[in-house]
């Protein structure tokens, strides 16, 4: 997988000079390469046995737990003769398409934030849990929506979410909170509470709030019998350092506090980064962060217009090869092959 990510990364260096060249669809090929890379990938991914019985079982214990439009995407794809590979290069085109436009629509620097979407795990994350990110990708193509204060058709988009996975409707009044201006104080004191409490916080939760949900039996569990799925604890430190930097660079620089998105992108990282820290060893609900921290994707590209031209390079450069050297860790001996049997 490595190798395959030095390719991607050549690929969107490519991109950048034939749109410097004035190449045609420079950014649309690339963009078809992502679809294809990730779309006609072949056990990849910690759910992808999952989601192929889902597809040929129709009638299995695992597919009882979907949401309804995926037996009607399901049902539709098997109809028309596709095999499981029908579905994951489906599911890869809607992923990519709406984050690419939504990259489109928010970035200051678009190749800036391809890049950091592959190098800071996202892309290959959506490998892993295909319906909540769909429905992730489905809110980050939507908020500037919510940037521009129409409200409604974000609620709207946000219901079309829900209906690939029922997550959004727990994270949504969340996602609107975002709109807001708050204190460093209470910006800091969050991000300080759930990294040095957020053991003792989960506990709270799991003895107060999970028991509501006895009905489901799903989340009736002990934390130190679940799989937290995760190492040393040094990238949960490196995300809270790292947001603190950029919390500073809000504090200190004007120009941040007077740009009218800067601090709704800064919200939802910082979100992103207290749903880790609070839910770090139980595994699925720490994955509600990843519908808040993708924002740092274009978070970044904002703060580097707070820099001199020169410094630019320098800050975006270190900060790529931080996330980078953590996503050859995490995928160092992870095998990447591909299906091309659509039928």
């Amino acid at each position: 997988m490595i190798w395959l990510t030095f390719f991607l990364l050549g690929s969107i260096f490519l991109s950048w000079c034939g749109t410097k060249l004035k190449v045609p669809f420079a950014k649309q090929i690339f963009i078809i390469l992502l679809i294809l890379v990730i779309g006609l990938r072949y056990n990849v991914g910690r759910d992808y046995p999952t989601y192929e019985i889902i597809y040929d079982v129709p009638d299995s214990t695992y597919a009882n737990y979907v949401e309804p439009i995926w037996h009607l995407i399901n049902y539709t794809l098997r109809s028309l003769g596709f095999a499981s590979r029908g579905f994951f290069f489906l599911t890869s085109l809607m992923l990519v398409m709406w984050f690419y436009k939504g990259i489109k629509k928010m970035s200051p620097h678009f190749y800036v934030s391809v890049a950091l979407f592959i190098i800071c795990g996202f892309y290959y994350e959506s490998a892993n849990i295909v319906r909540q990110f769909i429905a992730i990708s489905i809110l980050f193509y939507s908020y500037p929506y919510l940037l521009e204060g129409k409200i409604t058709k974000y609620l709207l988009w946000s219901a079309f979410a829900a209906l690939f996975h029922v997550s959004v409707l727990i994270i949504l009044p969340i996602i609107l909170l975002s709109r807001f201006r708050y204190s460093i104080m209470l910006l800091l004191s969050g991000i300080i509470i759930s990294f040095a409490l957020g053991n003792s916080l989960l506990n709270l939760i799991v003895n107060f709030v999970m028991p509501s949900f006895s009905a489901i039996e799903l989340y009736q569990y002990d934390v130190d019998d679940f799989d937290a799925g995760v190492g040393s604890g040094v990238l949960k430190l490196f995300y809270n350092l790292f947001i603190l930097a950029i919390l500073a660079l809000y504090h200190y620089c004007k120009s941040s506090k007077s740009d009218p998105y800067f601090h709704m992108f800064l919200n939802m990282v910082i979100f992103g980064v207290i749903l880790y820290n609070t839910f770090y060893l139980f595994q699925p609900a720490r994955r509600l962060y990843l519908y808040f921290f993708t924002y740092l994707i274009i978070l970044i590209p904002y703060c580097m217009d707070y820099f001199k031209k020169s410094s630019q390079y320098i800050t975006i450069g270190i900060t790529s090869l931080i996330f980078f050297a953590f996503l050859i860790k995490q995928n160092l001996t992870v095998p990447y092959d591909f299906d091309f049997s659509f039928f």
